[in-house]
């Protein structure tokens, strides 16, 4: 008889033990009904992206780990898509652990390898813990409004926590590995997480941020720039997108721009250049609109296309017959030169330049977001492969910038009141005569 209580409360203790997982669970799938979204263009725009750590290796076989893969992924298509403006990447530092790794920064290179912009990532080592990253968004970066990116499972866990926290927050669901093996290990810790989750609400548990200087790092009306930095099959890029909506852009005939010149955000080599700086214009291979005025320069068989800015019409490209186009720049007050066409409408077109042609090569480029962008190879790669790496990053248009030893000067600035700026290239010839000038509107 006593044997048999025994059992009956033991599986009584059982029965509770399991229903108290079952209610943990359903509660928070329920309670973030609706707040998930496994669709990119069904999400609504957030300032802030938030993608919960993992390691890049897995802690069970020392594999690569898909599930950091997947979150990688998804927080790269929502930026791209411009449905957050920011990514914070949380988790921890690990390094001295054996087989150890910064969780942070491994989540910040994955992002820069899919074009994510690395001065749009911020790196958060609070993530040893979700309650963690989630009020420190809150409390630090002063976040009220995010999306999480994890797998679905973690997403709901996620939200419920930031519910708890006052925060109004949506998911976005990474791609879940198909492995069966690995999904159950992972679902059931899930479901521990979740009764752990109830325990602390119950015993008010409270965040333990190390990092406590409150900054929202989404006020930067000062950057009119951006960089990244972009591995593709082809060669590596460097990517610099002006933010033309608050600059104006000018072509600098007869004089190169300093450094010191802080009006200047970009500068950078435009036209092909012949090598003798005093003859003005002249030097400047093909017809170029500069303040607003139309100049003749020497014939050039390579200037398949053009290049136009005006306060009127904004950036245009133009292919084989330019010749309208620059007179509309100089009337509209705009700049305007031309060039080697490399991309046109999407698509690779024939090019003067030998395909096997070997140099640091640039071009100023219409990205896949419509957007003006300068593009450079990341060292000597050939002409080819350059325009492959552009074509990998769907640019729409190519116009080839003069480029080699003392023609690749360029210098920018992130932020407008930038005293020093940045170097892609430091020193320029005496006679590289044209360059293209941006500056705050």
């Amino acid at each position: 008889m006593r044997k048999r209580k025994i059992i009956l409360w033991s599986l009584a203790i059982i029965g509770v033990f399991v229903a108290s997982i079952a209610v943990c669970d359903i509660m928070v799938s329920r309670t973030t009904s609706g707040r998930t979204y496994d669709n990119v263009d069904s999400i609504p725009h957030r300032k802030v992206g938030m993608i919960l750590g993992t390691s890049p290796i897995s802690t069970w076989n020392g594999r690569r780990n898909y599930y950091f893969d997947h979150r990688i992924k998804a927080g790269a298509d929502l930026y791209k898509a411009g449905k957050v403006d920011w990514l914070v990447v949380s988790g921890g530092d690990y390094r001295n652990n054996e087989n150890g790794y910064d969780e942070p920064v491994a989540m910040r290179d994955s992002l820069m390898k899919q074009g994510v912009d690395s001065t749009r990532i911020i790196l958060d080592y609070d993530g040893t813990r979700t309650l963690n990253s989630i009020a420190k968004m809150r409390d630090v970066y002063c976040q009220d409004s995010i999306i999480l990116i994890s797998q679905k499972y973690h997403n709901e866990r996620a939200l419920y926590q930031a519910k708890h926290l006052g925060i109004d927050a949506i998911g976005f669901n990474a791609k879940t590995p198909g492995k069966r093996i690995s999904w159950w290990r992972n679902r059931g810790r899930e479901v521990l997480a979740r009764v752990k989750l109830f325990l602390d609400v119950v015993r008010g548990l409270h965040p333990d941020i190390k990092e406590s200087v409150i900054r929202d790092f989404t006020d930067v009306d000062a950057d009119v720039m951006s960089i990244s930095h972009i591995n593709t099959d082809y060669g590596d890029l460097i990517c610099l997108r002006p933010d033309m909506t608050r600059l104006k852009m000018d072509m600098v005939c007869n004089k190169i721009p300093s450094p010191e010149n802080d009006s200047i955000i970009l500068a950078f080599a435009g036209a092909f250049t012949g090598t003798e700086f005093d003859k003005g214009h002249a030097n400047v291979a093909g017809d170029h609109v500069a303040g607003g005025k139309r100049f003749n320069g020497y014939r050039c068989k390579r200037n398949t296309g053009a290049f136009t800015w005006s306060p009127v019409m904004g950036a245009q490209f133009h292919y084989k017959d330019y010749s309208s186009a620059l007179d509309s720049a100089a009337n509209e007050g705009g700049m305007g030169f031309a060039q080697e066409m490399m991309i046109h409408d999407g698509k690779a077109i024939q090019t003067t330049r030998p395909l096997g042609n070997r140099n640091v090569f640039r071009a100023l480029c219409l990205d896949s977001n419509n957007q003006l962008a300068l593009y450079e190879s990341q060292g000597v790669v050939t002409f080819g492969n350059f325009i492959d790496a552009l074509h990998s990053q769907g640019v729409k248009e190519a116009l080839y910038t003069d480029m080699g030893q003392g023609w690749n000067y360029c210098f920018y600035r992130i932020n407008q009141f930038d005293k020093s700026p940045e170097c892609l290239h430091s020193k320029s010839l005496p006679y590289a005569s044209n360059f293209i000038v941006l500056k705050i509107n």
